[in-house]
């Protein structure tokens, strides 16, 4: 410790300015070292854009950073092509890109989405990705023909192959929408409470953009599920880890472009795995280095959805509704988001 009195009778102290902030610090970054900073910040992982650093940034990417091979690839097939595909965002610029998995037979929830929340405006562009289906095919290309809104790939729709859909959805969006300031992957039984989304993107967000973005309600810490009665078993041979790394459910992810292209691009070479979720979301982004902001205050939950639909008048802010919606309660939440902008 200095002397009181050297320091009274205007003695120079025998230590720097500089060197006893040094000191300062070097003994706080011990004390954070072992039992780690009493003030800790929390830092998002992300960038937003705006127009002081929109110029200085790099673009999210450029194609001519893929092989040569790229667009006939996805994953491991080798002979890849989009057996029915649209090109929207040559005629706009959207805010946001919807990208909605859906089943072949789900014709009804589609149909549903565009006749609610999901109607077309010029912020926003949305589309619904499927596989190969023998069964329904001739549906498909018929609603397709009626509302030009189907991506569908040439990879049978099945159970285990969502991971193929998940990264048909990343690649349309690299190769035919790198216009978009963010790129939403949904399901198709969901409800998107679209001027809250927008309001938020602009607002809460930036309408210029964000640089590294994955917003998502997140699992930390998943067991993986051995038992031969679970749907979601997963032998030792396809992942030996007993857990998961952290990963969004796939319900609703809001990712930034240059995410959805290093995400893609890792993907194109990393093994398959079923679960798309983990495996883009876990996996995928713990590789490229890209961290996961939760939205959980942003989804709405199924007790609140209840206590709106039996009370119009109450007030409850919210950009989702629960996952697993039933087409009533869909249409019942569009309903109420439009008495309430009225």
């Amino acid at each position: 410790m200095l002397d009181k009195r050297r320091l009274h009778g205007h003695v120079s102290p025998p230590y720097s300015l500089g060197f006893v902030i040094a000191l300062v610090f070097l003994g706080c970054f011990s004390f954070w070292m072992l039992i780690g900073c009493p003030a800790e910040v929390v830092v998002p992982g992300y960038i937003l854009l705006v127009p002081d650093n929109a110029s200085t940034l790099p673009i999210p990417y450029a194609l001519n950073e893929l092989p040569s091979s790229d667009e006939t690839t996805l994953i491991n097939l080798r002979n890849f092509k989009f057996m029915i595909n649209h090109d929207p965002c040559n005629k706009t610029q959207p805010l946001l890109l919807i990208l909605i998995h859906s089943a072949p037979s789900n014709a009804a929830k589609r149909h549903v989405i565009r006749e609610t929340w999901g109607k077309q405006t010029p912020e926003v562009v949305i589309l619904f990705f499927v596989g190969l289906t023998e069964e329904y095919q001739s549906r498909i290309i018929q609603e397709d023909n009626e509302y030009q809104d189907i991506i569908q790939g040439n990879f049978f729709d099945a159970y285990r192959n969502i991971t193929y859909k998940h990264v048909m959805a990343l690649k349309w969006a690299t190769y035919y929408c790198s216009s978009a300031k963010y790129i939403l992957k949904l399901d198709d039984d969901v409800f998107v409470h679209i001027p809250a989304v927008l309001d938020f993107l602009k607002h809460d967000l930036s309408p210029w953009g964000a640089r590294r973005l994955i917003l998502c309600e997140l699992l930390s810490r998943k067991l993986v599920k051995r038992s031969w009665r679970s749907k979601w078993r997963v032998s030792p041979l396809e992942y030996p880890a007993r857990y998961y790394p952290d990963y969004c459910l796939g319900w609703a992810i809001l990712y930034s472009p240059d995410s959805v292209f290093l995400l893609y691009k890792e993907a194109q070479k990393e093994p398959y795995f079923w679960i798309d979720d983990v495996h883009i979301t876990g996996t995928v982004a713990r590789k490229v280095n890209l961290t996961h902001s939760p939205m959980h205050s942003l989804i709405l939950t199924t007790k609140d959805m209840q206590e709106l639909i039996k009370n119009p008048s109450a007030h409850k802010e919210y950009l989702f509704g629960p996952p697993n919606l039933a087409e009533e309660h869909i249409k019942a939440l569009y309903r109420l988001s439009i008495s309430n902008s009225v």
